[in-house]
């Protein structure tokens, strides 16, 4: 693209020094006719009207070229808009997607923080549970041992009981025998 148009630039720079130098040769050719006086009068107004001819479609060339470079001109910042705002929207969709998946992180670091307070919650509460459960353990084995102990108190008294206050068996002594 800048290639054609550095071309068309530099040929829009000749055109401009080759329509000058016309320019220049119509003046000097005037010049000379008004010197030569009428002797070719007719050769030098036809030279003329070839040279205006030629300056004219010159000039149309030179309009026809620079229309070309504007249009190309116009294109090329076209063409740049459009790709400066294909960029953008890709750098915003960009933006939003990283947005959406920090929101989702930050959403699921929120809910893993919650389910590691719950369970340290939950392990608290075993562990509070446990040792109140140790404890009921220790006090029930405590008292099945007073329990025992007391059974054993109890039937060494029965035993004691039995003996001093039960009346002992009568023996019947036979004196037959």
């Amino acid at each position: 693209m800048a290639n054609g148009y550095r071309t068309l630039s530099q040929h829009l720079n000749d055109l401009k020094k080759e329509n000058f130098s016309l320019k220049l040769r119509i003046y000097f050719l005037e010049e000379r006719v008004q010197q030569k006086g009428e002797e070719s009068r007719d050769d030098v107004y036809r030279r003329n009207i070839e040279l205006k001819v030629e300056v004219e479609s010159l000039k149309r060339e030179l309009q026809e070229k620079q229309q070309a470079l504007n249009n190309t001109c116009v294109a090329v910042e076209n063409q740049t808009t459009r790709s400066q705002a294909a960029l953008q929207q890709q750098y915003e969709e960009q933006q939003r997607e990283s947005e959406h998946v920090y929101e989702l992180l930050e959403n699921k670091i929120q809910l893993l923080q919650e389910e590691a307070r719950l369970a340290r919650s939950e392990a608290e509460q075993a562990t509070a549970l446990a040792r109140a459960e140790a404890e009921r353990c220790q006090e029930l084995a405590g008292k099945l041992k007073e329990a025992a102990r007391t059974k054993e108190e109890d039937k060494s008294n029965d035993v004691l009981w039995q003996v001093l206050v039960l009346p002992a068996p009568v023996c019947h002594l036979n004196p037959r025998s």
